[in-house]
């Protein structure tokens, strides 16, 4: 089915108990994953309105594929680069009681409405939150969980995401549509949540696991990529293995406590700007803005000499160290993929040097990989005398940048990560894997 942008409805006899929302844009497969997670909700009576930001590609006809009349497909004219400009256009065309939202790439478990609606008529609560289980990327093994508050007592503190969110449409008259990023004073889902709980909105949790999110915010160049194999095989794993799946991945975040990979997740409710710079700095990360560099520039005899900067990175480096003799580095982890991203033209036959200065576990250098501009690169190893160690690779034929800048993106693959604690170096739980110091680009000879 297909709407108008915008066009204003009233609910009648004939209205759904849930409207559900799940704006989009250009992440077709994902999508897809998306909705069917809510045709299989156990509760039916719902209308699920696909709002795309002025999509380009055939995410409409995806939509349509389905072929079910409680999908309507709506396109709007123009982008508005924020999941506001679609949750409002939906809001507008909403007809159910209660509105729900889904992010177009995560998935609900079969009971998540049927939950939050018996939270609604038990407690009579203006939001409900349901539990969400966050996962970082593969090579990272960190998980998070939101939608648990201390003392079941919910403050802005203990965010969670819209896929979490439910709430009775008639909030709206107290606390207005979403806002963009002009106007919201943190991250648009924040600032909206943020408004309901200054509204006096109250909330309740389910305190049931049925969402399960993958944090395009945690994966580097998410929004380039537009990969759906995460979502295509946790939803094979929902429909086969029913409840066991869901104690498989409760049992799962209980190791991840034990593990020191269990990332919590709480906002600072004092320093609004700093939220805003960090929904920035992920905005670059996932690819759906500008790349930010991510390092210092040196010139030394011709050579170009890059330091590592602190920037956001994901989970795939720790904050900036200084070693007494070697100066800045960082320490790659927990995840076992870890990039970074110089804004340099770099020639065809440069060759890039990095600098090791250590290694969690020194049997794993001879198995360290580089890729640079993800092409895997035949890679050398040399220990230095200084005990320090040089991974090199030459750059060859690449791929431009679809964006038109200028890069160079630098991956070290390391083959795991370990905590110095469980190598008996000392009480460090993080998941370690080399500590990187100065990366060195030297240009082919003329």
């Amino acid at each position: 089915m297909v709407g108008a942008p915008g066009a204003a409805s009233h609910p009648g006899d004939d209205a759904p108990t849930v409207s559900v929302i799940i704006a989009t844009y250009n992440w077709s497969e994902a999508l897809r994953c998306a909705i069917a997670s809510v045709l299989a909700q156990t509760m039916g009576n719902f209308e699920l309105l696909v709002v795309g930001d002025a999509c380009t590609d055939e995410t409409g006809a995806v939509v349509e594929s389905f072929a079910d009349a409680r999908v309507a497909w709506i396109n709007l004219p123009h982008n508005h680069g924020s999941q506001y400009g679609p949750n409002n256009a939906g809001l507008a065309r909403a007809r159910g009681r209660y509105v729900a939202y889904l992010g177009h790439d995560d998935l609900w478990w079969p009971g998540h409405l049927a939950a939050a609606l018996n939270v609604f008529e038990r407690t009579g609560a203006d939001i409900v939150g349901s539990v969400t289980a966050l996962y970082g990327p593969p090579e990272s093994g960190i998980r998070a969980i939101t939608g648990l508050f201390p003392e079941d007592t919910y403050s802005p503190r203990y965010f969670f995401p819209p896929s979490s969110l439910l709430h009775t449409r008639a909030l709206l008259e107290r606390v207005g549509p979403w806002r963009g990023p002009s106007e919201a004073r943190v991250a648009v889902d924040q600032d909206f949540l943020l408004r309901c709980y200054e509204a006096g909105a109250t909330v309740a949790p389910t305190r049931e696991l049925t969402v399960f999110k993958f944090n395009a915010a945690w994966r580097r160049d998410s929004y380039r990529d537009r990969s759906a194999s995460e979502q295509q095989d946790w939803l094979r794993r929902i429909a086969a293995g029913g409840e066991d799946f869901r104690r498989a991945e409760l049992m799962a975040l209980l190791q991840c406590w034990v593990e020191d990979r269990l990332h919590r997740i709480e906002y600072p409710t004092h320093d609004m700007p700093l939220a805003q710079v960090s929904h920035t700095a992920n905005a670059s990360f996932k690819g759906s803005a500008r790349a930010s560099p991510q390092c210092r520039v040196e010139l030394r005899r011709g050579r170009v000499l890059f330091s590592p900067e602190e920037a956001y990175s994901g989970f795939e480096w720790y904050a900036e160290e200084l070693n007494p003799v070697h100066g800045r580095y960082r320490w790659s982890g927990p995840s076992r993929r870890s990039s970074i991203v110089f804004p340099l033209d770099v020639p065809q036959g440069s060759r890039i040097s990095v600098c090791v200065l250590e290694a969690i576990d020194e049997a794993m250098l001879a198995d360290i990989v580089l890729e640079l501009n993800d092409v895997r690169a035949p890679t050398t190893l040399e220990r230095r005398d200084d005990g320090t160690y040089r991974l090199s690779a030459v750059l060859g034929e690449t791929a431009p940048a679809d964006d038109g800048e200028a890069a160079l993106k630098i991956t070290l693959v390391v083959p795991r990560t370990r905590r110095p604690i469980d190598a008996g170096k000392g009480n460090d739980r993080r998941w370690l894997g080399v500590a990187v110091g100065a990366v060195e680009v030297i240009a082919p000879a003329a």
